[in-house]
C-alpha cells in the first residue's frame, strides 16, 4: 500500500527547470512551475501567467502574442509585461502541448487515500469527527503537494526530505507558524504509525528509515500571546442587551458569559441545561464525554426566555433535541460579527471565540481563582488560563505600581 508513495519519482525537467527535449506535453501547473524557478524574482509573474494561459486554454487561444493582444485589452503594462517574458519562456522550452491540470479530487493518488484511511481507522487518540476531519485536511494538503510536485517533474514521495521541503513551500507561502504546525503535526503521527506498521505495510528496511528523521523535524515557534481580544464589561453588558432575537441573544449568552467554544454550543441539547441545579453539561472540543460548568444567573434568564418562546424550539421539545436545530459554526461567527460590527466593537483581533476570552478576562479581573477560572473553561494546561492573568498585570502595570519605590 505505502510502497508507491516511497518509490523514486523521475523527473521530467533537468537542473535549470527547463523540459527536456523528450517533452511535448505539460500541464498547466507543469509549466507556470517551471517559469517561476526560471525567473531570478517570480513575484506576482507566476499568478498573471496562469491567469493569461486558462485565458487561452478556455477559449481555444494558441500561445501566442496575438492572443496576449486580445487578453490584453484595457489591462495596463505591468499586467502584460510579465506575460510577454511568460510568452518568451514558452518559446524556449518548444512551445509544448499545454492541458489542463487533473480535478483536485482525482490527484491524490489511491495508495495516499488508502494509508490515510487506514491510519485515521487506527487512530484512537483522535476524539471527536472534527479532529479526524482536520488530520484529513491536514494529510490530503500533504499528499496533494507531493502529487503537484511529481507532476511538475520534481522528485517527490513520502520521506523526511519531502516533509521538509514541504514545511518550508508552506512558509514561502506566508502561512502562520500556527497554521504551519497544524499541518505537519498529523504528517508525524501518520509516519510514527507507518512504520509502527512496515511490515503490514510493505516497507522495506530502507524506507523505513528514510522516515525516522521525520520526527526530528520541528514545528515553528509560537509566539505565545494574547490571540484574541476581549470585551470589558461595558461593551459585553452593551452587546447582549443589543440583540432583540432571542435565539441569538442565547448562542452570544452562551459564548461571552459562560465561555463557551463555538463548536460547543452546536452540540447543547435541551437536556443539557439544569435551571435547578444551575448546571451546563458541555462536550468539549475532541472530547466524548460532557463537563458540568456552572450556569450563571444572566445566562439561565436569557436562555429560560429562549426556550419558553418557542421561536426556535417547540416548549415541548425532548431532553434529547438540540438546544439549536440545524446551527453551525460558521453561522454563529457570522452573527456575532454582524452585532459586533453594527455597535462599533468589530476590531481586527476580535471575532466569535473572542466571546470565550471575554469570559475568561472578566473571570479574572473579577477576582475568581485562577484555577477555577481553568475549571469553567475546561483548559487542559493552567499556561492557557495564565494567558489571562498576564493580559491583567499588562493592563494595570502603569496604575498599580508606585510613584516611588
Amino acid at each position: 500500500m505505502a510502497s508507491p508513495l516511497l518509490a523514486p519519482t523521475p523527473s521530467h525537467a533537468g537542473p535549470t527547470g527547463v523540459l527536456s527535449a523528450a517533452t511535448s506535453r505539460v500541464t498547466v501547473s507543469q509549466l507556470i512551475n517551471l517559469f517561476t524557478a526560471w525567473l531570478p524574482k517570480p513575484g506576482n509573474y507566476p499568478r498573471l501567467a496562469r491567469q493569461f494561459l486558462l485565458y487561452c486554454l478556455d477559449n481555444k487561444l494558441t500561445m501566442d502574442l496575438g492572443s496576449l493582444r486580445i487578453y490584453g485589452t484595457g489591462k495596463s503594462g505591468n499586467q502584460v509585461s510579465p506575460i510577454k517574458k511568460f510568452l518568451f519562456f514558452y518559446q524556449m522550452q518548444g512551445s509544448p502541448i499545454i492541458i489542463s491540470d487533473p480535478p483536485p479530487h482525482k490527484r491524490v493518488s489511491a495508495a495516499a487515500n488508502e494509508l490515510i484511511l487506514g491510519y485515521l481507522a487506527e487512530a484512537t487518540h483522535l476524539r471527536g469527527d472534527k479532529t479526524k476531519e482536520n488530520y484529513t485536511q491536514a494529510l490530503n494538503a500533504f499528499f496533494l503537494y507531493i502529487a503537484e510536485e511529481q507532476e511538475s517533474g520534481r522528485a517527490a514521495t513520502f520521506s523526511t526530505l519531502t516533509v521538509s521541503q514541504y514545511v518550508n513551500d508552506l512558509r514561502a507561502r506566508g502561512l502562520s507558524a500556527f497554521t504551519i504546525n497544524f499541518y505537519l503535526s498529523p504528517i508525524k503521527q501518520l509516519t510514527k504509525w507507518v512504520i509502527k506498521h512496515r511490515a503490514r505495510l510493505g516497507l522495506t528496511d530502507a524506507q523505513a528509515d528514510n522516515l525516522r528523521d521525520v520526527q526530528s523535524i520541528t514545528g515553528l515557534t509560537i509566539e505565545r500571546g494574547f490571540y484574541k481580544d476581549s470585551l470589558d464589561t461595558t461593551e459585553r453588558d452593551q452587546l447582549l442587551a443589543h440583540i432583540d432575537d432571542l435565539t441569538d441573544q442565547a448562542i452570544v449568552a452562551l459564548l461571552v458569559l459562560e465561555g463557551l467554544r463555538t463548536v460547543e454550543v452546536t452540540r447543547l441539547t435541551v437536556g443539557d441545561i439544569d435551571f435547578d441545579r444551575g448546571q451546563l453539561q458541555v462536550l468539549g472540543k475532541g472530547k466524548n464525554t460532557k463537563k458540568s460548568i456552572k450556569l450563571f444567573g444572566l445566562c439561565a434568564t436569557i436562555l429560560r426566555r429562549y426556550l419558553q418562546s418557542g421561536e426556535t424550539l417547540p416548549p415541548t421539545a425532548p431532553k434529547s433535541a438540540s438546544l439549536f436545530p440545524a446551527l453551525k459554526t460558521a453561522q454563529i461567527r457570522y452573527r456575532v460579527d454582524k452585532y459586533l460590527k453594527a455597535l462599533g466593537l468589530k476590531r481586527p483581533r476580535m471575532s466569535a471565540h473572542s466571546l470565550r476570552h471575554t469570559a475568561g478576562q472578566l473571570m479574572i479581573d473579577k477576582g475568581v481563582e485562577p484555577m477555577w477560572v481553568q475549571r469553567h473553561l475546561r483548559h487542559e494546561l493552567f499556561e492557557t488560563t495564565q494567558f489571562y492573568i498576564r493580559k491583567q498585570t499588562e493592563r494595570d502595570y502603569f496604575v498599580k505600581m508606585p510613584d516611588s519605590v
